[in-house]
């Protein structure tokens, strides 16, 4: 026993530091014995001081400080990304959690429609003998029993059969249903009938329970908690991953006090071999007399400042112990971000304008790569790269490849360069130091920030882990008088191919964000965007600054290339992927190639414009954010000793969308842009010649 509990104590220090030493063997016993023991102490009450559970001490006990520690069991393990997939398929916990979160549902849909359903019902023994046998929910047999008639082995089969032999002999069975059809024969008709019917009622069925998923995920930010743990990587490297998980009955309705009674953290149990098993726990950190209410305090400890705190009671409002709290600091936060608003719009560039640049050609670049690196036209340039569009399209003339970095004249790595130390004077590197400082979106938005103030071509962004009560602000300010266009979007600091992207409307999905393990930063989504054919878009460019000291030099690919959505713009349906977002070629879906000279000409014609203003306005705001940043000292800018006396150059993604007056927004820049698109366009261009206008 002494033996054990010593182990239990070693393994578990790390998280034993946040609970009383007196408990601990206490907790070890639970925990070896799985004793859930609260409801001996402790209550549910519905509508007390709050308006769905909350958790109180039973009349005729009391809990003393630190008198004992309790189990939490978790209902619910899950992601953001895949909650709402989970829910689908757990009609069970759906159940459970629209209980736990206090969601009143809707009836389930009625059958106006269908008036001879009662005449073709199963039975209840039906069901049961059908979802037992095919191993379904009674639902699942319900539907299957309708469709068939009630005819048991037929329901059966139906529902386990091989999909693809199913659909195979669904549609043998539309022929042959169309051919009888034809021939006006009665029964047929009346068969086709109640399969539309059936079709109907399971879509009706869908909706609701969609309906119910929309309203379970929408609460759940209030509930979900968090904890951190590390994955080992292939390269050794120990990377930290969130589990967002949810407590059950007891544990979710502790509510939130800035004076709380107990605490409740996470514990993760290590059986050795068995494995680990998620659990929460809380004690009593003051005497708790029968009938009081217990609270817990449920901010980040990494919230410092102290209009942050307030901002974040709005992620939480489920849980308060006095709702109106939110509601009396409203006006704080929104005179918070006002305030911030006016210092933004003073600002301007100054004396930065004046830093010289230069956007120049294609050739008068490669000029420069050649004289910098030492090499006449008949001597060979030796390039390093790991780059396979590199690697496959430059075809130079004098370019030799080689294996040997150090043989290099030119290294070319689309992987983070750190080897800065051993690059010779000779030798050109396709990176500039420090230019993280416009690939990662939340130093992007600071570079911006504090040089333009808030200009019209850049997204209002605000970094969720610095500036969250100035995002709760100008939510909460724009809440005042367009609640339904109060759209946002989150993006990771250091993501590409849209991975990690959500929009949404809701305020405390958005601010839990910044408790995952990958740092987000939240920007203004564009509901008024310029449509092709009424689908969005945006415009990748490819720009190559080739130095930024003593003066820049940089130049743009004129061959852009145009990135459109699968279907047709609407904010109706925020979760819809092919209608919100450009990129599809890192996806399952179909990717609509598009070539630039095409879309110009079509978007000229369907708007009766000239694209030459607009390009204007793209590289004057290409040209703005490369000059912010040759302009400002490292670490915010690219500046700096190291700049002066380096001899690099970089590529860079430009992503840009217009607005439906015709304005770009840059959205963001990424870091070695896979060019493998632009290079295979000279070669062979698929061009959309279906719009019409």
């Amino acid at each position: 026993m002494s033996s054990a509990f010593e182990s239990f104590v070693v393994v578990h220090q790390y998280q034993l530091s946040t609970i009383p030493k007196e408990l601990w063997e206490t907790l070890f016993m639970k925990l070896g014995e799985d004793y859930l023991d609260a409801g001996n102490f402790v209550e549910l009450h519905q509508g007390d001081r709050v308006e769905g559970y909350s958790l109180h001490v039973k009349a005729d006990q009391c809990l003393k400080k630190h008198s004992d520690v309790f189990l939490i069991d978790h209902a619910w393990t899950t992601s953001p990304e895949t909650a709402k997939e989970e829910l689908r398929a757990n009609a069970n916990l759906l159940n459970r959690l629209e209980n736990l979160m206090d969601i009143v549902v809707e009836d389930a849909p009625a059958d106006s429609d269908d008036k001879n359903d009662e005449d073709i019902k199963p039975d209840s023994d039906l069901i049961d003998l059908v979802a037992e046998q095919a191993n379904v929910s009674k639902k699942e047999a319900e539907l299957a029993l309708i469709a068939e008639n009630n005819e048991i082995i037929n329901a059966i089969t139906r529902l386990t059969i091989d999909p693809d032999v199913k659909a195979e002999a669904d549609r043998l069975q539309e022929q042959v249903m169309g051919q009888m059809l034809a021939s006006g024969r009665p029964q047929e008709k009346e068969e086709k009938e109640n399969k539309e019917r059936l079709e109907r009622r399971e879509k009706r069925e869908k909706e609701w329970v969609e309906r119910r998923i929309e309203a379970v995920y929408s609460k759940m930010w209030s509930f979900i908690q968090t904890y951190t743990y590390s994955v080992l990587q292939q390269d050794g490297q120990l990377a930290p991953q969130t589990a967002w998980y949810v407590n059950d009955e007891v544990g979710s309705a502790i509510c939130h006090s800035e004076d709380p009674n107990v605490v409740c953290v996470p514990f993760i149990f290590s059986r050795g071999a068995s494995g680990m098993i998620p659990y929460s726990v809380f004690f009593p950190i003051k005497d708790i007399e029968g009938g009081e209410i217990i609270t817990c305090d449920l901010l980040p400890k990494t919230l410092d400042r102290e209009i942050d705190k307030v901002a974040y009671l709005y992620a939480i409002k489920e849980r308060l112990l006095s709702p109106s709290i939110i509601e009396e600091k409203r006006k704080d936060l929104i005179q918070h971000f006002e305030t911030e608003q006016a210092r933004l719009t003073e600002q301007t560039l100054s004396s930065k304008s004046s830093k010289s640049s230069e956007i120049t050609s294609t050739e008068k670049v490669l000029e420069l790569l050649k004289k910098n690196s030492g090499s006449e036209k008949s001597t060979p340039i030796h390039v390093y790269t790991d780059t396979p569009f590199i690697q496959q399209f430059l075809k130079l003339e004098n370019v030799v490849f080689t294996n040997d970095q150090s043989k290099a004249d030119i290294i070319w790595s689309s992987s983070d360069f750190k080897d800065w130390d051993a690059v010779k004077p000779h030798q050109i590197v396709n990176q500039i130091p420090n230019e993280q400082c416009i690939t990662f979106k939340q130093n992007l938005a600071e570079l911006i920030c504090k040089t333009y103030g808030s200009p019209s071509w850049f997204p209002r962004t605000y970094n969720l882990m610095t500036q969250l009560a100035e995002f709760v602000g100008d939510y909460l300010n724009c809440d005042k008088t367009s609640s339904e266009n109060n759209l946002w979007i989150t993006k990771p600091w250091n993501m590409a191919r849209s991975l990690g992207l959500d929009v949404t409307r809701n305020l405390a999905q958005i601010i839990r964000q910044r408790d995952g393990s990958v740092p987000k930063i939240v920007q203004r989504y564009i509901t008024n965007p310029c449509l092709y054919n009424g689908k969005k878009f945006d415009l990748r460019y490819i720009v190559l600054v080739r130095r930024t000291e003593p003066e820049l030099v940089a130049c743009v690919y004129n061959m852009f290339w145009t990135r459109l959505a699968n279907k047709k713009f609407s904010l109706d349906d925020l979760n819809d992927y092919e209608r919100h977002f450009t990129v599809m070629n890192y996806s399952n879906y179909q990717m609509t190639q598009l070539d630039h000279k095409s879309f110009i000409f079509n978007l000229e014609k369907q708007h009766g414009l000239k694209w030459d203003k607009i390009q204007k306005d793209i590289n004057a705001a290409i040209k703005d954010i490369l000059v912010a940043a040759t302009s400002t000292e490292q670490p915010l800018g690219l500046a700096g000793e190291n700049a002066k006396s380096s001899n690099t150059f970089s590529l860079y993604g430009f992503d840009v969308m217009l607005t439906d007056d015709f304005k770009p927004v840059i959205l963001e820049v990424n870091f070695s842009p896979d060019c493998t698109r632009a290079c295979q366009v000279k070669i062979s261009v698929t061009v959309d010649m279906s719009a019409s206008f």
